[in-house]
C-alpha cells in the first residue's frame, strides 16, 4: 500500500515545489529580489530529488541504472525550470530570466552531487565517491556553487548597509557601491573628476551624465535610503558647461506609486551654465500627488531627466542629500 502511493506522493510534493514559485510578491527590493532569485537553488535541489525517488519507484522494476536515474532527475529538473520560465513570457507581473535557470541548474547538480556520496545504490567504481577524500571533494564543491549562487545576496547586503552608513546623502558619486543603485536611461553616466569651472578639488568625483536625443533620457536613484522623514528638504547639484540654459524634471515617487503621473512629485528645474544649488521643500514633495500624501517613510525611486532633446547634451552632478 506505501510503495503504491509513494509515486502520487512524490509527483504531489514536486507540484507543491513548482507552484511556490507563483506566490505572488508585493513591490520587492532588490535585495529582496536577489534572496527569492537564491531560493530557486534550494528549491530545484529539492525538485531534483524527487525527480530521482520517482525515477527510482518506476526505474528499478524497468532495470533503469543508477546512473540513468540520476541523469533524468538532472534533466527532468533542468526542464521543469525551463518550463516555469516559459510561462512567465505570458505573465504581466513576472518575468523570464536565463540566470533564473541557470540557478535552477546549479541547485539540481548540488543537490544531487552531496546525495551521492550518501546514496547506498552506489555500487562498483562509483561508490568510492561515498568515502573520503571523494566525498569532502564533493561537499567543497557543492559548498563553493551555493556560495557563487548566495554572492549577489551578499553583494547587495553590504550595498544596503553602505546605503546606510551614507544616509542622509544620497548619492556623492564616490564609489561603485552607491552606483548600485544608480541607473540610466538612455543616457550613459560615470564617475569623473570635476571640471574646472566647478571649484571642486580635483581630488573629488562627481557623476558625468551624457544624456541622448530619446523620449526621457536621464538617470534615476533606484531605492534611495527610503525613510525622509524629519528633514526639510532635498538638494543636488549640477554643473552645467553648455552655452544656454537646459531644462530637466525632477521626479520623486513612493512605493505606493500607480505609475500614473499625478501619483508622484515632478518639477521643471532649469540649469543655467554653471553650478546650480537645487532645493525642494520635502513638503512639496509629500503633497504633489493628487488624492493622497506621497509616504515619505518610503520613498521609492528618484529620476532626473530631459523631454525629447533635440540633441545630445552632458551635465555634471553631485551631492544628492537631504537636509
Amino acid at each position: 500500500m506505501a510503495s503504491r502511493l509513494m509515486v502520487p506522493g512524490l509527483a504531489l510534493a514536486l507540484f507543491g515545489c513548482i507552484a511556490l514559485l507563483w506566490i505572488p510578491v508585493p513591490s520587492p527590493t532588490i535585495l529582496l529580489k536577489a534572496f527569492y532569485d537564491f531560493c530557486h537553488v534550494p528549491l530545484f535541489g529539492g525538485v531534483a530529488i524527487i525527480l530521482l525517488y520517482l525515477a527510482r519507484q518506476l526505474g528499478e522494476p524497468r532495470g533503469w541504472s543508477v546512473g540513468s536515474q540520476y541523469g533524468m532527475a538532472f534533466v527532468g529538473a533542468v526542464v521543469l525550470g525551463a518550463l516555469t520560465e516559459g510561462i512567465q513570457f505570458f505573465s504581466s507581473t513576472r518575468f523570464a530570466e536565463w540566470s533564473d535557470l541557470l540557478l535552477d541548474a546549479l541547485g539540481a547538480v548540488s543537490a544531487l552531487g552531496c546525495f551521492m556520496t550518501y546514496d547506498p545504490n552506489l555500487t562498483g567504481r562509483v561508490a568510492t565517491w561515498r568515502v573520503a577524500p571523494r566525498k569532502q571533494l564533493v561537499h567543497a564543491g557543492v559548498g563553493l556553487l551555493v556560495v557563487v549562487a548566495l554572492s549577489p545576496v551578499l553583494v547587495w547586503t553590504y550595498a544596503y548597509w553602505d546605503r546606510a552608513a551614507r544616509f542622509p546623502s544620497l548619492v556623492q558619486f564616490s564609489s561603485a557601491w552607491e552606483m548600485m543603485f544608480v541607473k540610466g536611461r538612455d543616457s550613459a553616466v560615470q564617475i569623473v573628476a570635476p571640471p574646472l569651472g566647478w571649484g571642486k578639488p580635483r581630488v573629488d568625483t562627481v557623476g558625468h551624465v551624457v544624456f541622448y536625443t530619446n523620449h526621457y533620457p536621464g538617470i534615476r536613484l533606484e531605492e534611495p535610503y527610503p525613510d525622509w522623514r524629519g528633514f526639510s528638504r532635498f538638494h543636488f547639484e549640477v554643473y552645467s558647461e553648455l552655452p544656454g540654459v537646459q531644462s530637466l524634471v525632477i521626479g520623486i515617487h513612493d512605493a505606493q506609486h500607480t505609475n500614473d503621473y499625478a501619483d508622484r512629485f515632478n518639477q521643471v528645474i532649469t540649469i543655467s551654465p554653471g553650478l546650480n544649488h537645487i532645493h525642494i521643500p520635502l513638503g512639496d514633495i509629500r503633497h504633489a500627488p493628487v488624492g493622497r500624501e506621497l509616504d515619505l517613510a518610503a520613498i521609492k525611486n528618484v529620476r532626473l531627466f530631459a523631454i525629447n532633446p533635440p540633441e545630445k547634451f552632458s551635465l555634471y552632478v553631485d551631492n544628492f542629500r537631504l537636509e
